[in-house]
Order: structure tokens, then C-alpha cells, then sequence
């Protein structure tokens, strides 16, 4: 680890570590103000914030219907009724308030790209996806995250890192989110595969606050039909279609983070920014696709199921193991002859993708940026095998009761100093996960498990503390805040 070049004391007993040089700033950006007086009807704005619309309440009634689900029909049947007569509208009809709509800013614009797949499908395959670069510009101007985003690292960098950027360079630490979710089973069975974006730099506080909008909606991964009659060979498909789309998404990224990429600052500063992939959220399943690897091996170490149970955490699964085992594979085969393929890859614990997204992204490892979710790693896997074990251990009844005894909690407390992880913290981590270790074999003995320790979930506890050490504390990595988004971008509006 590189020494700091600069110790800057905040208050008492406490320090960060910055270095010189970084987060340099240029002339000749825009602030969020500066793009909101370029618009068209600023000079109306001046004097009537709400223009097209008389008045704060009639925003609010208008932006009521809007994000309501009525037809014009219906808004023509509501504005007509006699209570609302004696209201003075700048609107009478839903077509003039849609046209008062189309006078505010548009946002981020959507595109859609029609995709090639390898093979036929039932249905046309198209990609729906917002440039990224312009979601992170639009979370780096946001007027609420202002106080809350950090352009300066304050962490120890490794001398590879912080040689690989130049000097006066911001790092954007793009996280990511997908998960192929379900909007209607009995109903159409409709289903969406959303890719959330955000930014490492601002506070996870702010982050885990969805109502402020921390992750962006970013691209709605195609969920195409093929028409192969052999399951095997159409997942082989859908999952390189999914690398395929995310590579057209998410090049943009890639790029900067190769070379570099002027973007304003929410002061209007231009920055020199790189966006290396910081984390991507992600449940177990997800987390494979997007490692290229097979279920039944580690997305982060080198650990395979028959590992799965081991006492220590396995060497990292670094992206040049992986590339080199998908160069092996389609040496041996032909990655487009599907059947004999698949027996190549199943031999070195692949998924079949030939072009991984995070092929050539500098700074961005799999095993690094795949990083511990508490959801999914540590809640689902307490409830699945751990109470599993207890109930069958001690019987449902005497669960029951013991849980009874519990105290309701009351109220909650707010700590004034955050807890910090340190040192000595890791290291109590780390025992509680080695005794777990030296003593699982009595619940084996109690018959609490009778099969063997292939659990996948158990393997990923091993790389909580270098994950911590890594990138920080696990908790601002949680899907929680991601799960809610889904539900307010792709659950409410379908």
C-alpha cells in the first residue's frame, strides 16, 4: 500500500487520506441551472417556475393525472364535471394538458436497437437502453446529491491503481444492477430484466434512500423466445444474448474508463473522469451469468461445488482465468457448435459466453466488483439453511417458543458515531466464520444436514472481509434499495 500524501485531521481521533492531484478541474461546464436556463422557455420559468402550468397546485392536479393510468377519455370525463368549473385551468381537455406536457424538458432520452441473436426466435429482439455516460452526468448534476457526492478518493490506493490513472483524474465508480424479474404471472406471465446504474461517489445514505432517485433506470435487457427444441442449447443463447446486449449498453463505459472522458461537475466544472465498474448488484444466479461462469462454481474465487465447504477463501477468479478458459474451450470446439460446446465448457465450469461485458474494462475485476449483497447472501441464506438447521435440530415447537421469548424491539436508537469497520472488527468477523467451520459438523451430526456442504451462498461468506477491505463496507451494496426501484420503474407503470 502506497503512504498518503496528505493526513487532513477532521475532528478529533479521526483522519482521511487524500492525495494530491486528484479530482482537477477545468472551465467550461454546465450546472444543472445553466442546462435549465438553456431551455426554450426559460425566460417564462423566471417568473412562473411552474410555466407551462399557472400554479404549484395546478402542477401538482396536473402531475396527478399524468402518472395516473386514465385515458384521454377519462381525463376529457373528469375535467368536465361541474366541481371543477370553477377552478381556472390553463387546461380544459386531456390533449392540452398532454401538450402542456411536451413543453417540459424530456430527460433522458430512450433508444431502441434491434438486436441479431445467433439464432431464430419466435418474436423480433430489440434493446431498450438510455446512454449511460448521459445517466451519469444526470446523477453528478442532480441539485439534491450535490452535498452528497465525493470527487476526491479517501482510501489507500494500491500502487496499480493509482498508477493506472493520471494525475488530475476524478474516478466515477460506476455500480450496477440487473435482475430478471417477474411483473405478472397469472396475468400474461410477463417479465422484465432492468439494469439499474449509479455512482460509487455519492453516500450509501443517499443511495439506500429510493425516493431520491440514487439508481437510474438504465436498459431493459431482451427476454427473447428461441425457437431451438433442446432447453440446454436456449439457455446457452439467451445467456450470450444478455452479454451481447450489455456490451452494446454498456461500451460507452468501457470506453471512458480506457481513455478518459470530460463531464461537468455540479458547480459547472469540467472533470477528467474514469469509470472503472465499483460493484454490480446482483443475486447468486445473476452473479454467474455475469461472471461467465457455471452454477456450480464460485463467480469469485476459483472455488467449484465440491469446494464449496472448505475452511478458507480460494484464490480470486480473476478475468484472466476466465478469458483463458473460454480461449481453451473454443480452441478445443466450435463455440457455435452448440452441443459438443456445451461438453467443453461444463468440463471448465463456464456458462457459455464467448464475449463477456467486462472484456476489456480496466480497473474491473469480476471478483472485485462482484461484491457480498446482504438481501440475497446473507438474509436468504440465514432463513434457508440456518433456520433449517435450528428447526430440525431442535423441533418447529421448541423454534417457536424460544423465538417468543424474544423481545419485541421498540423504538429505534440513532448513533451518533456510525459503526466503522477496523482491524480487530474483521478479525472477530473472521472467527465467528471459523468457528462456524470448526464446529458444522455437529450439525450433521444433530441431522440437521444430510447432504453435503455444496451451498453456494455458504463459499461467497468467505470473501466478505476482502470484500470489505476492498471496496467498504458490504451494506452499501445491498439490492434492498435496488428491489425498490424495480418496483417504482418497472412494477408501477406496467
Amino acid at each position: 500500500m502506497d503512504a498518503p500524501e496528505e493526513v487532513i485531521p477532521l475532528v478529533p481521533g479521526k483522519f482521511v487520506e487524500v492525495y494530491e492531484g486528484s479530482s482537477e478541474v477545468f472551465p467550461g461546464g454546465k450546472s444543472f441551472m445553466d442546462t435549465f436556463h438553456e431551455d426554450q422557455y426559460s425566460s417564462e420559468r423566471r417568473s412562473n417556475l411552474y410555466f407551462p402550468f399557472a400554479s404549484q397546485q395546478e402542477w401538482q392536479f396536473a402531475s396527478w393525472l399524468l402518472h395516473s393510468r386514465l385515458s384521454l377519455t377519462a381525463i376529457d370525463s373528469l375535467l368536465a364535471l361541474g366541481i371543477l368549473q370553477g377552478i381556472p385551468l390553463s387546461f380544459c381537455m386531456g390533449k392540452q394538458l398532454r401538450a402542456h406536457a411536451e413543453v417540459l424538458s424530456s430527460g433522458l432520452a430512450w433508444l431502441c436497437e434491434e438486436m441479431e441473436p445467433e439464432s431464430p426466435t419466435k418474436h423480433p429482439v430489440r434493446l431498450f437502453y438510455r446512454q449511460p455516460l448521459e445517466c451519469l452526468q444526470s446523477l453528478l448534476s442532480h441539485p439534491l446529491l450535490t452535498p452528497h457526492i465525493s470527487f476526491i478518493p479517501r482510501k489507500v490506493w494500491t500502487s496499480a491503481a493509482r498508477d493506472a490513472l493520471p494525475r488530475g483524474a476524478m474516478v466515477l465508480g460506476v455500480v450496477l444492477s440487473s435482475d430478471k424479474m417477474n411483473i405478472s404471472v397469472m396475468t400474461g406471465n410477463r417479465v422484465a430484466h432492468p439494469v439499474l446504474i449509479s455512482l460509487a461517489n455519492i453516500d450509501a445514505s443517499i443511495c439506500s434512500k429510493t425516493s431520491l432517485h440514487g439508481y437510474l433506470l438504465l436498459a431493459l435487457l431482451p427476454i427473447p423466445k428461441f425457437v431451438h427444441k433442446t432447453t440446454r442449447i436456449r439457455g446457452l443463447l439467451q445467456d450470450r444474448l444478455i452479454h451481447q446486449a450489455l456490451n452494446r449498453v454498456l461500451t460507452p463505459l468501457k470506453t471512458a474508463a480506457t481513455v478518459g472522458i470530460m463531464m461537468s461537475d455540479p458547480a459547472g466544472n469540467l472533470q477528467y473522469c474514469y469509470t472503472p465498474l465499483a460493484s454490480w448488484i446482483a443475486d447468486t444466479p445473476e452473479e454467474c451469468l455475469l461472471a461467465a461462469t457455471s452454477p456450480k462454481a464460485s463467480p469469485i474465487t476459483t472455488a467449484t461445488s465440491k469446494n464449496f465447504g472448505d475452511p478458507f477463501h480460494h484464490p480470486p477468479h480473476t478475468s484472466s482465468i476466465t478469458l483463458s478458459a473460454i480461449q481453451r474451450a473454443c480452441t478445443e470446439q466450435d463455440p457455435f457448435d452448440y452441443k459438443n460446446f456445451i461438453k467443453v465448457i461444463r468440463a471448465l465450469h463456464l456458462n457459455s459466453v464467448v464475449e463477456p461485458v467486462w472484456k476489456g474494462w480496466p480497473l474491473s475485476e469480476p471478483s472485485d466488483f462482484i461484491t457480498p449483497e446482504p438481501l440475497h447472501h446473507f438474509h436468504r441464506f440465514s432463513w434457508d439453511h440456518d433456520t433449517r438447521w435450528c428447526i430440525l435440530a431442535t423441533g418447529a415447537a421448541e423454534f417457536d417458543y424460544r423465538f417468543s421469548l424474544l423481545q419485541t424491539l421498540v423504538g429505534y436508537r440513532t448513533f451518533e458515531d456510525a459503526p466503522m469497520f477496523t482491524d480487530n472488527s474483521l478479525t472477530e468477523v473472521a472467527s465467528a466464520l471459523q468457528d462456524f467451520y470448526d464446529n458444522k459438523d455437529a450439525i450433521m451430526a444433530a441431522g440437521a444436514r444430510k447432504d453435503s456442504w455444496e451451498i453456494p451462498k455458504l463459499e461467497l461468506l468467505q470473501s466478505i472481509i476482502p470484500s470489505i477491505c476492498l471496496s467498504g463496507a458490504v451494506m452499501q451494496w445491498s439490492a434492498d434499495p435496488t428491489e425498490h426501484a424495480h418496483v417504482q420503474e418497472i412494477k408501477v407503470p406496467a
